[in-house]
């Protein structure tokens, strides 16, 4: 195995999650008209990704620490190719939210990415690895949905799934020829475990951050799962046409996120993430009350997620990063599974409060104004916390 594997299925089990949304929202509208679903039914195929994924993800993690993170990743690949495959061969608006449910449960392995990264790295190469990560998940926000509008307007939506399909067996068939990791087998004590997640939950500054995370990039979520629907039905923008647009979000988004390479020269990440935090619900006061005064254009709207992109470029990484390493050197894999738990079960949440929710300019922007408010008030209240740089020595696991 080369130096270079375990950094490659890091970043392609890593993305898998977020490609599995953001290549398939923006055709969820053409989904839903070609399996005669309901506006409610459509949405649910995201629910019920995100609900699995979220409720295996601590399974994932756990069982990595005592199996090894090669054989859960090529177990949770193997679960969501049935899924893809579900959704291939039976035209059938069932079959599609069965297949959407494994997929969701199998790659609730992605939440390894990190901890493959501190199993195989360490030092300058771990931070090397980390920047490349960080590099690929910034992009996959502007690749997926451009590259999923484009096979819906050239081909169909099933086309879709067969791309990610073969995605799939790429990364597998990479997983494979990862080494096998050393397992401690202390690690198979139930009431160790629950120490351990005892201890990590108690560290106030990952509680803090990954709490933040949920809220910020809840935005983001909301963002992905309304604007299809306003910009194809209220604006009549082709499904190409949006595609465009996510992938001048997306741009956005990595421009912000890439810029970190160059801002964590000056400043630090906590400066980062307050400013971001900060920034975006400045935001959101203003478009709230011009939305109070006049309703928002087409123009508008394109500018407030364009925006409220960059800011959440700023802040993911630097938040992801900076609760993470806390955990470098003890149970990553349970930290990682944790912080993607809470996270990915609130997004579940909120996918499922929007689809109860006809899509609009001002439900939107009410939304995204709203998640703003509680992630700023959480950030004011717990400032102390996340600025005090030297909690994560003091609150380390013991060995």
């Amino acid at each position: 195995m080369t130096r270079m594997m375990p950094l490659l299925v890091a970043v392609l089990i890593g993305i898998a999650y977020q490609v599995f949304v953001d290549i398939y929202l923006v055709a969820l509208p053409d989904i839903q008209k070609s399996l005669n679903m309901s506006y409610l039914a459509a949405n649910s195929s995201l629910i019920l990704y995100l609900g699995a994924n979220a409720i295996f993800l601590l399974l994932a993690g756990i069982l990595s620490e005592q199996l090894g993170r090669k054989n859960i990743i090529i177990a949770g690949l193997c679960i969501s190719l049935v899924g893809t495959a579900t959704i291939l061969s039976m035209q059938h608006s069932a079959a599609f939210l069965i297949g959407r449910t494994l997929q969701g449960v199998g790659l609730s392995a992605s939440i390894l990415a990190t901890p493959v990264l501190m199993d195989n790295y360490k030092g300058k190469q771990l931070t090397y690895g980390f920047l490349c990560f960080e590099f690929f998940y910034s992009i996959t926000p502007i690749i997926a949905p451009y590259i999923g509008a484009t096979i819906t307007s050239q081909y169909s939506w099933q086309h879709i799934f067969t791309i990610l399909f073969i995605y799939q067996i790429v990364v597998l068939l990479f997983t494979l020829k990862l080494n096998k990791q050393n397992i401690d087998k202390k690690r198979l004590d139930k009431r160790r475990r629950l120490v351990i997640f005892r201890r990590i939950l108690a560290n106030k500054k990952f509680t803090v951050l990954t709490l933040l995370m949920a809220l910020f990039w809840g935005e983001m979520v909301i963002a992905h799962l309304l604007s299809p629907y306003i910009f194809q039905n209220d604006f009549n923008y082709s499904t190409y046409e949006y595609g465009l647009f996510a992938l001048t979000m997306g741009i956005f988004y990595a421009i912000a996120a890439i810029s970190n390479l160059v801002l964590l020269k000056f400043y630090t990440e906590v400066r980062i993430i307050s400013f971001s935090v900060w920034a975006n619900a400045i935001l959101a006061a203003i478009f709230l009350v011009k939305q109070l005064i006049l309703p928002q254009s087409e123009l508008d709207i394109s500018i407030y997620l364009c925006l409220m992109a960059i800011f959440c470029g700023l802040f993911f990484i630097n938040a992801m990063t900076s609760s993470l390493r806390i955990f470098a050197d003890y149970y990553s894999g349970y930290a990682a599974a944790i912080q993607g738990c809470i996270c990915i079960g609130f997004w579940s949440l909120l996918s499922l409060i929007c689809s109860q929710i006809q899509p609009n300019e001002t439900v939107l922007v009410i939304i995204l104004s709203s998640m703003a408010v509680f992630a700023t008030t959480l950030l004011i209240k717990k400032r102390t916390i996340i600025f005090y740089a030297e909690q994560d020595r003091r609150e380390e696991l013991p060995c």
